[in-house]
């Protein structure tokens, strides 16, 4: 499987994970880039997919986390619940 994106800034740090996890399972892909990029005009349907997505999805997890937070569950102060809560929930709940 290779991942494809635009050559936008954001995407590095996504592709360099990628092929990082791909090299660690499976030694025979170590050397070989496991991202593809793309130019603009051939991204177009994925990055309207996930503006579609961010859109739709974004304001119910934040009223989520939001209700975690007057409910006394979730305290952003917090640094480990900052960072595992949002991922729990994201794994659990969707």
């Amino acid at each position: 499987m290779i991942t494809q994106s635009d050559p936008g800034t954001e995407n590095f740090g996504v592709a360099n994970a990628q092929t990082l996890l791909r090299q660690m399972h499976d030694p025979t892909l170590e050397g070989f880039v496991q991202h593809r990029w793309m130019h603009a005009k051939k991204n177009i349907k994925p990055e309207i997919a996930w503006s579609q997505l961010r859109r739709r999805f974004s304001p119910g997890f934040e009223a989520l986390l939001d209700t975690g937070m007057d409910a006394g569950w979730y305290d952003p102060d917090n640094t480990l619940q900052l960072h595992v809560l949002p991922t729990y929930l994201c794994v659990h709940l969707i």
